[in-house]
């Protein structure tokens, strides 16, 4: 079984981080999102990122809707990240 787990089931980090970026583009096969729930739970550097990536993609989904962000706004963003990544 645990030859099983290491072999199928494992990856790395660079691995995982290829996942978080391709479930952001579209959707895990059942597999991949085993192996990234897998990982990210051992993990707490690869946790650590994914919730960063979560926090700037929702934080800067309202940037394309104006050219200029305000500076309210860019505090705001910037509040977040820093409450975030300590």
């Amino acid at each position: 079984m645990k030859k099983f787990m290491m072999k199928y089931l494992m990856v790395n980090c660079k691995e995982a981080t290829m996942l978080m970026a391709k479930r952001e583009e579209g959707k895990l096969s059942f597999l991949e999102n085993i192996k990234l729930t897998i990982h990210t739970s051992m993990c707490s550097f690869c946790r650590k990122f994914e919730k960063q990536t979560t926090i700037i993609r929702n934080e800067s989904k309202h940037i394309h809707l104006d050219e200029n962000l305000s500076d309210m706004a860019r505090d705001n963003i910037e509040r977040i990240i820093r409450e975030h990544s300590i």
